[in-house]
């Protein structure tokens, strides 16, 4: 006896082709608020065998949900200290990540994470309680703390997006720790000591390295990165850094150029005839404007302990480097250069950044007009009067 059909398939010829279908409640799912069925289709060539193929479809969801399971139970099982160095070195090292901000991340991890207990620690048993009592039980800075924390932010963002573990970081809080910064707010160079620093400056070798921070905001990385066909046509170019061995785009890839003020140019010409006659002495050849008298290119650690030294020499309160480009940006506000143009002479990631600055000009601008009101004598209320008291007494009486 021939098996029932109740369906035709038509195939690529045209030809039709009977077979038997049946419909199958596979699971359920919300819609509209409402718990609805999700119902799928199996077709054979009877009803025996397309309720056959429905019960192969149901222990392969089966052994794909034991697989699951297994496989999410061994991952929790696994040390937080493996997933911790495959990210750091497998992604983190290899993003697009700043070269500094991957530098930064690194080291914390290295320092702080790597060998402590909570690397130790199943996945699977890390809880946001454990990441609380690790946070609590580091010594170290304020400032030490907040990298520990962004490693540790982008570290479960990786281990959420590949379902290793759910992200249990919104339950965790910074605990208080000793803030380890020399200075608040915006540190500046006072305009006499600026002078003072470019006028002792004439026979060093970082002398226009200065005269660039000062008069176009370069940070060190940015000067360290800068060749000579960078300057050129009026204008500095900035299209590159050179920081821990590396060169890479500026931060937050603020490429720009900003115009050359007759006093950088002549530091320019200055520093471009000594440095030229140094490299045909010592013959070696080089596109960079700042190097080593062979030639190679200055370290940014070098950098800094060399202007420390001349500060030193010469009496000059020592400063952080970044000191000129907080200068440069509040002369700029100082001239009433617009919001966005010094932003962008700055190269910072937004405006925000540069109003700062312009808050504090605001506040200078803002004391100045109250001490310039003038002042106003009054007479004191109770002051003794010798005629209208004797007046007053006379009212009393009747």
């Amino acid at each position: 006896m021939a098996a029932k059909k109740n369906t035709t398939v038509t195939a690529k010829g045209g030809k039709e082709y009977a077979y038997y279908r049946i419909t199958r409640t596979i699971g359920h799912e919300w819609k509209d608020g409402k718990k609805v069925p999700v119902k799928k289709q199996f077709v054979g060539a009877s009803k025996g065998n397309a309720e056959q193929k429905f019960k192969k479809y149901q222990e392969e969801q089966i052994r794909i949900k034991y697989e699951k399971e297994h496989l999410q139970s061994s991952q929790q099982r696994r040390a937080f200290g493996d997933y911790a160095e495959e990210y750091t070195y497998g992604i983190l090292m290899k993003s697009s990540y700043a070269h500094g901000t991957k530098r930064r991340y690194e080291q914390s991890y290295r320092v702080h994470v790597k060998d402590s207990l909570l690397a130790s620690i199943p996945l699977g048993d890390v809880k946001a309680r454990t990441i609380q009592d690790f946070y609590i039980s580091l010594d170290v800075s304020r400032q030490s703390l907040k990298a520990i924390s962004k490693w540790m932010s982008a570290f479960y963002k990786w281990l959420s997006l590949n379902e290793y573990s759910n992200n249990v970081l919104s339950a965790v809080t910074l605990p208080d720790k000793p803030d380890n910064k020399r200075h608040t707010g915006i540190v500046v160079w006072e305009p006499g000591e600026i002078t003072s620093i470019l006028a002792n400056a004439s026979s060093h070798r970082l002398r226009f390295m200065m005269f660039l921070m000062n008069y176009a905001g370069l940070r060190i990385s940015e000067c360290l990165g800068i060749k000579y066909m960078d300057i050129s046509n009026g204008f500095v170019h900035v299209n590159r850094q050179y920081y821990q061995g590396e060169l890479s785009p500026p931060k937050h890839k603020s490429f720009r150029k900003i115009p050359i003020h007759p006093e950088l140019q002549k530091a320019f010409n200055a520093h471009r005839e000594r440095f030229t006659a140094e490299a045909q002495r010592n013959k070696y050849k080089t596109d960079f404007v700042f190097t080593s008298s062979t030639g190679k290119l200055l370290e940014y650690g070098n950098v800094r302990r060399s202007l420390t030294r001349f500060y030193k020499r010469n009496e000059i309160p020592e400063k952080n480097p970044h000191a000129y480009r907080a200068t440069f940006c509040t002369e700029l506000c100082r001239a009433g250069v617009p919001l966005e143009v010094a932003s962008k002479l700055m190269g910072h990631k937004s405006v925000e950044v540069t109003a700062r600055h312009y808050a504090l000009i605001k506040q200078d601008v803002q004391i100045e007009a109250i001490n310039k009101l003038p002042g106003i004598s009054l007479e004191p209320a109770n002051k003794f009067h010798p005629v209208r008291t004797a007046k007053r007494l006379k009212k009393i009486k009747r």
